[in-house]
Parts: C-alpha cells; structure tokens; sequence
C-alpha cells in the first residue's frame, strides 16, 4: 500500500469513528429539515452581507453595534434549533479528533515523542491539555 492509499485508508477511519459516524447523521438530518437549513441560511446569508458592509466602511459604529446584536440574537436562535445545535456539536467533536490525529502526524513528522493522545508532555505551541 502507498502512501496516498494509507492518507485515504485514515481518512475513511476517521470518518468511521464514533465521532465521524454522528457528524454524518447529523448533517443527514439536517439536510431533510428545510426549516433548519434555511434557518442557517438566512443566518450566514445576513452575516455575509454585514461583513461586506463593514469591509466596505459602509456602517457606522453605532450601525455596526446593532448588527452585531442581532447577529447575537440569530445566533441564539440558531442554539435553540436541536437540529442544528446537535449537527454543529457532532461536526466540532470531529473536528477536535481530526486536529489529535494531526497533532500526532506532525509530532511524528518532528521526531519528538508523542503519545497517542498526541501530547510530548511539553507544552510550548499546546492548546491545551486532553
């Protein structure tokens, strides 16, 4: 097996793990609400649109408090949708074992020590302890 087979071989174990397995069915369930995806896309739409009216010097900063109030406000109501609130925790739970898996490719890469959590037990450049 060559290397490009092995990087795809990790990648669909990953994909296979607890974590990788509750990303896809969240996004599954997500994708057959129409509510709940056109709730996020009003949210990222709107966020878009401010963010260009920002880039552009567009707002002023009493403007821009506003608008970054109710993007607060969507936010929190983005939460309140378990459909969504459960796809963005499943996709941050795989996302924090793919950055392990990472941590230990690169720590490999270096030739330092790493246990399988990826951690040398040295701290500089850590995000935290596991």
């Amino acid at each position: 097996m060559n290397v490009f087979e092995q990087a795809r071989e990790l990648a669909n174990s990953l994909l296979e793990s607890e974590q990788g397995k509750k990303m896809k069915e969240t996004q599954y369930i997500f994708d057959g609400n129409e509510e709940a995806r056109q709730q996020l896309l009003d949210y990222n739409s709107y966020r878009e649109a401010i963010n260009t009216r920002v880039q552009s010097g567009e707002l002023s900063e009493d403007e821009m408090k506003a608008e970054a109030k109710k993007l607060r406000e969507m936010l929190t109501e983005l939460k309140k949708n378990p459909i969504i609130n459960d796809m963005v925790v499943a996709e941050g739970n795989f996302r924090m074992l793919v950055d392990r898996v990472m941590n230990i490719f690169n720590f490999t890469l270096s030739g330092e020590d790493v246990s399988e959590e990826g951690c040398n037990g040295q701290c500089s450049g850590c995000s935290g302890c596991h």
